[in-house]
């Protein structure tokens, strides 16, 4: 299974199947970069990019990022 790794403070990246996936946060939610065959065909090399209100719809929409929000919420709350 692939690993969620991060990128900075507050990217996260994750490679499934050939796709490349990059989560960062946006206005107030946040957004997904996808890179993947369909959309290098389709787009002539470009990428999709979806927004979410919540890490709970990131989730929803995305099995392989399951866990984000709990990542993220214990990241939150350790002392630096």
């Amino acid at each position: 299974m692939a690993t969620i790794q991060q990128l900075d403070e507050k990217r996260f990246f994750l490679e499934v199947r050939g796709t490349k996936m990059t989560l960062e946060p946006f206005r107030s939610g946040w957004r997904m970069k996808t890179v993947s065959a369909a959309t290098r065909v389709w787009s002539l090399g470009g990428e999709s990019w979806k927004e979410f209100n919540t890490l709970a719809e990131v989730e929803a929409k995305y099995k392989s990022w399951r866990g984000i929000a709990s990542l993220l919420n214990g990241a939150a709350h350790q002392v630096h």
